[in-house]
């Protein structure tokens, strides 16, 4: 159970550092795809950003099957050079809390990019709940040689949240928020 008193230790300083929470849905998960949706979370729960983006490729049909984003609902979206001022401003030296980070960061930047902004990150720091939750969980991997992860919908219904993982952006922002407070009460 040490595992789980770090976790607890970590995720209540991270509370106290009233993070921000985002969460991205893409067009894929290659080296190649892009942010299609952003969601951006207060420590208070307010929705700071939440926004459709119409990408520079098509979005993979593996991947619209499981946010539900297609074409259509990003056609009259504005492009990733519009949003990112806008993303800028929210993160601009903030901490930041993701669940799954080095995906969602690896997103933000690949999508600056391949449309040709360059990248300099405006947030001061970010942190992992997806990992921080593993650790609370305490599931080892052998062959990782480190807590085993759980996806975001495990760790709602582990600690019964009525929010859903619907895999939109805003909304599992949000869950990722909820998450880092049960393992910090």
């Amino acid at each position: 159970m040490e595992s789980r008193e770090q976790a607890i230790r970590i995720a209540k300083e991270m509370a106290a550092l009233k993070p921000i929470f985002m969460d991205t849905e893409t067009t894929g998960t290659d080296s190649l795809d892009v942010i299609i949706e952003i969601g951006i979370v207060d420590w208070d729960g307010t929705t700071l950003l939440d926004t459709l983006v119409k990408p520079n490729r098509p979005i993979s049909q593996g991947a619209s099957k499981v946010h539900g984003i297609n074409e259509a609902h990003v056609a009259w979206s504005p492009d990733w050079k519009t949003i990112w001022p806008q993303v800028v401003e929210v993160l601009e030296g903030r901490v930041l809390g993701i669940y799954n980070a080095a995906f969602d960061l690896r997103m933000l930047r690949q999508s600056c990019g391949l449309t040709g902004i360059p990248w300099n990150p405006p947030y001061a720091d970010d942190f992992c709940v997806m990992e921080l939750f593993a650790r609370y969980y305490g599931e080892w991997n052998s062959k990782r040689g480190n807590y085993r992860w759980k996806n975001l919908d495990f760790a709602g219904k582990y600690f019964n949240l009525p929010e859903p993982n619907s895999h939109r952006a805003k909304d599992d922002a949000y869950l990722t928020k909820l998450v880092l407070e049960k393992m910090a009460e």
